[in-house]
């Protein structure tokens, strides 16, 4: 005796949207842990928290991240014996309010004085370097178990 099992293309897309679906959620979880802690330590200018977003990558992977460029430096740190970018260093310098380039991001226009006073902190950052605070990977070990819950709970039947 045989029995007929018809529409297994249907449950098969049911699981696959599903699926999708439980990602996406997990994305979003994940998304707003980050912008949380990131929000917690970068008060600057809140550049790094806004950036902080999920995309699909294919139809089984979510990626939560930003494409800053300093992001990289902040999570893991810069190694000594490299200047780090001085016109990044005139935008920090300023908010700060240790130099008068308030209106300039560039360290060529700036006065002699400024100058000195960038070219001393890009000194100690080549001496010292930047130790990286690991954000990312903090919150990402931290709500792992949360957002295998989050998955396995949106896939149940």
């Amino acid at each position: 005796m045989y029995y007929k099992i018809e529409g297994i293309e249907n449950v098969i897309k049911e699981i696959e949207n599903k699926s999708k679906k439980a990602l996406g959620r997990c994305g979003d979880y994940l998304e707003e842990k980050l912008k949380d802690e990131v929000s917690k330590d970068s008060y600057d200018t809140w550049t790094l928290a806004w950036s902080i977003n999920r995309q699909y990558q294919g139809d089984d992977t979510v990626i939560v991240g930003t494409n800053l460029n300093y992001a990289v430096v902040r999570e893991y740190g810069r190694q000594p014996w490299k200047y780090p970018p001085f016109d990044a260093l005139v935008g920090w310098g300023a908010r700060k309010g240790m130099i008068q380039g308030w209106a300039t991001t560039s360290y060529n226009t700036l006065s002699s004085k400024d100058k000195s006073t960038i070219y001393l902190i890009a000194r100690k950052i080549k001496i010292k370097g930047i130790e990286g605070k690991h954000t990312f990977e903090k919150v990402r070990a931290r709500e792992k178990r949360n957002v295998y819950d989050l998955f396995t709970k949106i896939m149940q039947w």
